[in-house]
């Protein structure tokens, strides 16, 4: 079981690390003319494909039991507003900053779960939430005016869906290797994802030969599209290791690494209030990554 827990982690980290890249290989991508909402359809297209490949070699199953669907439903369902919402959101707010509002799932995970469970929060669980909350709401009040608030909705959607990910993914494991739901997830989102970039283009793909990408935003799509492969692999085979409430916490090194490369690659420079808020969101994620690894373990 110890051994189990341990890879769960192992598997968290490499897609914390993974995930962290993506965001700003989309505002790059964005700034060489492919709309954010088109590398996430773009990406999807591409891990269906693979994961299908890679659960064929495995000679996994793709039915879904009886059992499972609803639990896929949900997955499908948080999946498609990730993609929709997240890398959206860095078109109307800095990179960092929708890391910062976005990274707040870990927390609501750790909410929630006691109470899916069958039992309280705890006063440890309520007040690191409250101290998380409190740093977003300095991260995001002081220059509330200044911000387009259509990036604070999305990543703050994006991050309710994360909760709902992690817990969806976490039971359809016990039916399907995550290559095979992974694969049939984002098959199951791909028409609605074309019909939203439809819907936004009126009508077009914007990034398609003849448009305004450049050859560097294809590059950028291409690379993010890779990187999301990897990251959600990981990310749905730490699931079948551990529990989201004990793997959740982890992914506080994700927010760490699109900061970092926000500001390294992109030259991003935030507000005295949004990085002191920030720094209340990840304190409050790496001391509920330590109470989960003191708590039990059981997967």
């Amino acid at each position: 079981m110890v051994t189990r827990v341990r890879l769960g982690i192992a598997a968290t980290l490499t897609a914390a690390a993974l995930y962290g890249s993506v965001p700003a290989l989309v505002r790059g991508a964005f700034d060489n003319g492919v709309p954010a909402v088109e590398s996430s359809f773009f990406r999807t297209s591409v891990i269906a494909v693979v994961l299908a490949a890679v659960a064929v070699a495995r000679n996994a199953s793709f039915a879904v039991p009886r059992a499972g669907w609803k639990s896929f439903t949900l997955l499908a369902v948080a999946t498609l507003a990730i993609s929709m919402t997240y890398l959206a959101a860095v078109q109307f707010i800095p990179v960092a900053l929708a890391a910062i509002v976005f990274y707040s799932f870990p927390i609501i995970i750790l909410i929630i779960a006691p109470l899916v469970e069958g039992h309280s929060p705890g006063v440890s669980a309520i007040f690191l939430g409250l101290f998380a909350f409190a740093g977003l709401a300095i991260a995001i009040g002081p220059g509330f005016g200044a911000l387009d608030p259509r990036g604070i909705v999305l990543a703050a959607a994006a991050s309710a869906g994360a909760a709902l990910q992690a817990f969806a993914g976490r039971a359809i494991s016990r039916h399907l290797e995550p290559a095979a739901f992974g694969s049939l997830v984002h098959a199951t989102i791909w028409l609605p994802s074309l019909l939203i970039v439809l819907w936004l283009g009126s009508g077009e793909i914007r990034s398609l030969p003849g448009g305004a990408a450049t050859p560097a935003g294809y590059a950028c799509v291409l690379a993010l599209s890779l990187l999301y492969v990897g990251a959600y692999f990981f990310h749905m085979q730490s699931l079948t290791y551990a529990p989201a409430s004990v793997v959740a916490p982890f992914f506080n090194l994700e927010p760490i690494v699109t900061i970092a490369i926000a500001a390294l690659v992109l030259g991003e420079r935030l507000a005295l209030n949004q990085y002191l808020g920030g720094a209340m969101v990840l304190a409050a994620l790496i001391v509920s990554s330590l109470l989960s690894r003191t708590g039990p373990a059981t997967g």
